[in-house]
């Protein structure tokens, strides 16, 4: 899965023509959850581009989303002065920011603010502690991906697979079974060795498919935009003779992390075909399972080898083997 490094420089969806709509879309879908109605607005379509003919987008009737909506509509196209929480979330972003990552002041503001609207619009958003949105919903990559101006995006076509009254894992589990198929035709489907020719979002929108570590990333950014603390996992290569690599995903309910492989159809929390060889995992190298942190690398107890890339990119990681490895896995303190 070697190829040639990709670009480091951040750009919007509107690498498909997304861009000229993007505000135009989040600021009539939020006017929609003010009124508590579906309103017709400038659409996305199937590839991420602008299709003119107007696509509908359903409305949470929640007074608490409507609230949101209203604080959020009058700043959305991406200035200063936002309120205490977003200035707050830019904040977070501005301290943490990875190496390399060139993103400018107004594409930081637009991923907090669209990060708050979700946390103050949904919720089960609003059980997170702070913390936990900070780490695990703000940050907008994982790997060495593109950043992406997502959020508005994924939250304007998941929010119809979503009910004011769901909790954390209602809500996770709508958007693992609905993503696929939020965008559009094509669904999303699943196709092996694409790392790292499919990784960002966009990639995704424009093939309409990706293999484990593009449609993690996909599932994890289309989680984190509504309001779901969620993260990528992995392993650089199972511990099996045949070897190979996965990534796969893990969100936040019930006061744990929970897994379930990022990929189209069925699904149970806690189950996947990767159960028994995770097992076999080993701890402190190659054949070990990490969740990267390069947002937060004092957390980081590990490293997460990138064996995509050549030479292979050593990510800050908190391993998770010890977890896997059991058989029992997955009691409620595991970080």
């Amino acid at each position: 899965q070697l190829s040639p490094t990709l670009g480091r420089g951040h750009v919007g969806l509107g690498a498909m023509g997304r861009l000229s709509v993007a505000h135009t879309n989040f600021v009539a879908f939020l006017l929609s959850l003010c009124l508590g109605a579906a309103v017709v607005v400038e659409g996305v379509g199937a590839t991420g581009r602008a299709t003119g003919a107007g696509s509908r987008s359903s409305a949470l009737m929640s007074p608490d989303i409507g609230a949101a909506a209203r604080r959020a509509a009058p700043h959305s196209a991406g200035g200063g002065g936002g309120s205490a929480a977003e200035d707050e979330a830019v904040a977070w972003l501005v301290a943490h920011k990875p190496a390399g990552d060139n993103s400018s002041m107004e594409f930081l503001r637009a991923h907090a603010k669209e990060a708050i609207v979700s946390r103050e619009a949904f919720p089960w958003a609003a059980s997170v502690p702070l913390e936990m949105f900070q780490d695990w919903v703000l940050p907008y990559t994982h790997f060495d991906e593109r950043p992406e101006d997502w959020r508005s995006t994924f939250m304007e076509q998941l929010s119809p697979l979503l009910k004011k009254d769901m909790n954390l894992q209602q809500a996770a589990t709508a958007v693992q079974q609905g993503i696929w198929k939020a965008f559009g035709e094509p669904a999303i489907v699943f196709k092996s060795n694409q790392t790292p020719q499919v990784l960002s979002p966009s990639d995704v929108f424009a093939k309409r498919y990706g293999s484990c570590t593009g449609l993690s990333i996909f599932l994890v950014d289309g989680l984190r935009s509504c309001g779901i603390p969620a993260r990528v996992v992995g392993t650089a290569e199972w511990n099996r003779p045949e070897k190979g690599n996965h990534n796969w995903v893990e969100v936040w309910f019930d006061g744990r992390w929970n897994f379930i492989d990022a990929a189209p159809g069925p699904a149970t929390w806690n189950e996947a075909w990767f159960v028994d060889v995770a097992h076999q995992a080993i701890e402190h190298g190659l054949n070990g399972i990490y969740t990267p942190v390069k947002w937060q690398p004092k957390q980081a107890d590990a490293l997460y080898p990138v064996t995509w890339r050549t030479p292979t990119l050593q990510l800050p990681a908190i391993e998770l083997t010890a977890a896997y490895q059991d058989a029992g896995a997955h009691p409620p303190s595991w970080r």
